[in-house]
């Protein structure tokens, strides 16, 4: 599995030495919550959803990816297939 890093820092600049929480808001942002130990705070950092789908790494070329449910080939009857050719669908 490929995943891209999400860089994680404090004001003061400090990187989190242990993530308290992690979670989502009712308006899409992914939240992330930890306590800095350099300044002594609490730290809340958010990012859109969308902005998260974006930045996802592209399928590498050698994993497949699984078609979703929906998008399996239907199965066609008899009469199913006489319908369509007497409309002119041809199936292959």
């Amino acid at each position: 599995m490929e995943y891209k890093h999400l860089p994680l820092t404090c004001h003061c600049g400090e990187i989190p030495f242990h993530i308290e929480e992690v979670g989502f808001t009712e308006d899409h942002q992914l939240v992330v919550h930890w306590w800095c130990t350099k300044c002594q705070r609490v730290v809340y950092v958010s990012k859109p959803l969308t902005d998260c789908w974006r930045e996802c790494p592209a399928p590498s070329a050698h994993l497949k990816v699984a078609a979703p449910p929906f998008a399996a080939k239907p199965a066609y009857g008899a009469e199913d297939i006489q319908f369509l050719g007497a409309m002119g669908i041809r199936l292959t």
